[in-house]
């Protein structure tokens, strides 16, 4: 049995223009299990979805460099200043524009999608940086290496006191993969990247909220809720 849904908001939750998808909406009312919201985006933005969807304040932003148990309880996992580092290295090389939500965040650093990504990803490598260049086909994170999506569902299913095994998983982006790998069921949405479907229990055969909504269907279909 799922005693818990981690699912990420931009491209799973939403459409291509971030807009949110009635039909994802109204499968997440329907759940009678806690939704944690796993997202790239700030803390802010993740609490004002939750607000939104009516889900909990238990939720993971910036790919796990920030965890949230509660209102009042949020952790912060990740060190900002090697991202700060690594951004000074690389804007020396690459064009880097930061998106103006920056100011929001407090660990990773959100880039635009307008260098090449690979060779960053490279350079990073090559001059063995402590973090990760991460495209989640929104933004270019440069984020702590030590944290992700993962880990930090790892945080959050330990105050839970839910295994990580007893949680289900959604997403559509490579972002997800770690936390996919800690989860009793993954599923992606018809959207989702390659390889991130290569893993997935189930592929879902629409795209974006639609394909949420899909899976949240199959799941209930089955009785694993």
């Amino acid at each position: 049995m799922i005693r818990a849904i981690a699912v990420d908001i931009d491209g799973t939750l939403s459409d291509q223009n971030r807009v949110l998808c009635p039909s994802a909406v109204e499968a997440v009312r329907r759940l009678k299990v806690p939704v944690i919201l796993t997202t790239g985006n700030t803390h802010c933005f993740t609490r004002t979805v939750s607000v939104l969807l009516g889900t909990p304040r238990i939720f993971i932003a910036e790919n796990g460099g920030v965890v949230s148990h509660s209102e009042n309880d949020v952790e912060t996992l990740a060190d900002p200043a090697v991202c700060r580092e690594a951004y000074r290295q690389l804007s020396e090389v690459f064009p880097l524009d930061v998106y103006n939500s920056s100011r929001y965040r407090f660990t990773d650093i959100a880039l635009k999608r307008n260098f090449d990504v690979s060779e960053a990803s490279r350079y990073v490598t090559a001059r063995n940086l402590p973090v990760d260049i991460l495209d989640t086909t929104y933004a270019v994170h440069i984020k702590d290496k030590r944290v992700d999506k993962g880990t930090g569902l790892e945080r959050v299913a330990e105050r839970m006191g839910i295994s990580p095994e007893e949680f289900a998983a959604v997403g559509d982006s490579t972002s997800d993969i770690p936390m996919f790998k800690l989860v009793g069921f993954k599923a992606s949405v018809n959207n989702a990247h390659p390889d991130l479907k290569a893993v997935s229990d189930y592929v879902a055969k629409a795209s974006y909220g639609q394909g949420f909504a899909e899976i949240v269907n199959y799941m209930v279909e089955r009785r694993m809720l």
